[in-house]
């Protein structure tokens, strides 16, 4: 018997289109920081499966890794935002990092319930399979309408963690998942729930229902398949549905029934995690900009400026600390180089290097040169150790060196008069 030519169903085309969306889509990393315990170990795992596919499941967090290490790789494996899980003496908290470049939004976590938890809840709980979690969840914000800032900063990143949809290309049997913020603005809460997608088929009792989804009946005590049909005409699931819910399938969805142009039931069945949180701060950068935004202080615009211009000048320094630490490896090592050479004896313009003596700059120098202006007084008062006064306890040790300095000195000229005589 000749096989049967393989029918194709993905044109190169269609591959490429597939990775070049998977590109553009932003990918994130789940992680702890600290001890948190076995319970908030799980609501990471669970965490991560909200965010999948495009987030880092098997992720493992080391004591030695910091977070500036997740940072400094995030970029190369095109991670957009991280979601770090720690505990202080408050509480659970939760920061949201826009990388590389911020903001960083710090929430408190004030009750959470894990994914068994939410299934106990249920008569017949549903267990998210791998075929669920392949395709990104759909994301809804409800009642993020005010035109604050701190509304608009945190609209703007909970945007920008999942992939934007394309209506013209979107394919209703991918809409697996939903995943839900609603803003509570009485109490300043945002709570957070995840839910899958189900839909019935309607219009059909309870007894067709069955035979459509492959489930074989019981016939023995009946006569005939139409008592089997016309014993139940309509089901008790389809009575509670809500007239809102039911739709016409404008595509195939997933499900024995689903399908195109027929009459279907929706309804949403909640998977967890359950995560209820409050914004505390936003911030600039990655952990170290000027705080933009704070549940419980209120600045001035003068008080916020002040912080901003103190933040500029710590950045600015930083930089040219780095700089010079870059110049002193590079001094360091035409000086070793040249050392080298001279204890070869190697002669010649190739061998002499010519090391620049040039005396060692200072802060004060490196700010002029970098900024263009003279720097303030108080910026390097905590950095120029150099310029200290000598304190109490130093007067001290260094008078105690003296003393034993001379003392051994005294020692040593007698014991040479001994052994003289």
């Amino acid at each position: 018997m000749p096989r049967k030519k393989r029918r194709k169903r993905r044109t190169q085309g269609d591959i490429a289109a597939d990775e070049a969306d998977e590109e553009k889509a932003p990918k994130s990393f789940v992680i702890r920081r600290g001890k948190v315990g076995n319970k908030v170990i799980s609501l990471v795992r669970n965490f991560r499966e909200v965010m999948m596919p495009n987030t880092a499941t098997a992720l493992k967090e080391s004591t030695k890794n910091k977070l500036k290490d997740f940072i400094n790789v995030a970029p190369t494996l095109n991670v957009t935002h991280m979601m770090v899980f720690s505990k202080s003496s408050v509480g659970l908290n939760m920061r949201i990092i826009k990388v590389p470049r911020g903001p960083t939004l710090t929430f408190r976590v004030l009750k959470y319930s894990l994914k068994q938890d939410v299934s106990a809840m249920y008569k017949k709980p549903h267990v998210a399979t791998d075929k669920e979690l392949l395709d990104p969840p759909l994301l809804v914000l409800n009642n993020f309408t005010e035109a604050s800032v701190d509304n608009k900063f945190l609209s703007a990143t909970l945007q920008s963690m999942f992939p934007s949809i394309d209506l013209e290309k979107i394919q209703l049997k991918n809409c697996r998942r939903v995943v839900l913020f609603h803003k509570n603005k009485e109490e300043n809460i945002v709570e957070i729930r995840h839910y899958l997608i189900k839909a019935t088929p309607t219009g059909i009792s309870k007894s067709v229902k069955k035979i459509v989804r492959a489930r074989i009946p019981d016939l023995g005590r009946l006569r005939d398949i139409s008592d089997f049909v016309e014993r139940d005409m309509v089901s008790d699931s389809e009575a509670e549905d809500n007239p809102d819910n039911k739709i016409n399938l404008p595509q195939d969805f997933v499900g024995r029934g689903n399908r195109k142009s027929s009459k279907s039931a929706i309804r949403l069945k909640e998977i967890g995690p359950r995560i209820t949180v409050q914004l505390i701060k936003i911030e600039e950068g990655v952990n170290s900009g000027a705080t933009l935004y704070h549940a419980f202080e209120e600045r001035t615009p003068e008080e916020a400026e002040a912080l901003r211009e103190k933040k500029k000048k710590e950045a600015d320094l930083k930089k040219m600390r780095r700089l010079e630490q870059e110049r002193n490896v590079e001094r360091k090592k035409q000086m070793k180089l040249a050392k080298k050479n001279k204890r070869k004896g190697a002669s010649g313009s190739e061998a002499d290097i010519e090391i620049d003596e040039e005396p060692m700059k200072t802060d004060a120098d490196w700010y002029r040169e970098e900024v263009g202006e003279e720097p303030p007084d108080e910026l390097f008062d905590r950095f120029n150790t150099k310029s200290r006064k000598p304190t109490k306890k130093r007067k001290d040790r260094e008078e105690k060196k003296e003393s034993q300095s001379s003392k051994g000195s005294t020692m040593k000229k007698k014991k040479k008069k001994g052994g003289r005589s």
